[in-house]
């Protein structure tokens, strides 16, 4: 389980916010998908929107910033988290609007099992763009592993507001609330 959220959260990886002072909250274009993606009606419809954000969030404005995620991921990908999260500092120091470098360094933590961590940078994506299901979805992963139950529900519910037909949320839903509200399965 535990490496599907994060084969999802590394296809996420090159994904979030805009660069530098572009943001991508306000971004009406952004914004519409997000809008069609609440209201998709099957998952067949809403596979599309969710393609269409994240070529959104993989796109910073900035072909250095782009460059020095993608060095990231593959410092990531070969073990070398030192090397990656000197990539992120310097992609943060670029563009500090920009959310994926914060969805990196949480999957960097993560990867380590500093659990803390993880959550912060997953908080940091979330305060630069409070729409990012997959890092909402990772939250839940990580307060399920942490044994906080409600915490992961929530988080879960939230990624499902977003995103209705994210799988990773859907499960974590019907795993966690017949004990958590304490329905029958």
């Amino acid at each position: 389980m535990r490496s599907l959220i994060f084969a999802l959260a590394a296809a996420l990886t090159l994904a979030a916010c805009g660069a530098g002072g572009r943001d991508q909250n306000v971004n009406p274009q952004l914004a519409g998908l997000y809008s069609q993606l609440e209201r998709a009606e099957s998952a067949d419809a809403a596979l599309p929107l969710e393609r269409a954000i994240r070529a959104h969030w993989a796109d910073s404005g900035s072909p250095t910033v782009n460059t020095l995620l993608e060095r990231a991921a593959n410092a990531t990908d070969a073990g070398d988290f030192d090397l990656a999260n000197r990539f992120i500092d310097e992609a943060v120091d670029l563009a500090p609007n920009f959310a994926e470098p914060w969805t990196t360094r949480a999957e960097i933590a993560y990867r380590g099992e500093d659990y803390a961590g993880a959550i912060a940078a997953f908080q940091e994506t979330l305060r630069r763009e409070p729409r990012h299901f997959g890092a909402l979805a990772a939250l839940g992963v990580i307060y399920e592993e942490l044994g906080q139950e409600r915490a992961a529900l929530d988080a879960y519910r939230a990624a499902l507001a977003v995103h209705p037909y994210f799988e990773v949320a859907r499960q974590g839903v019907r795993r966690l609330e017949p004990r958590v509200d304490g329905r029958e399965a």
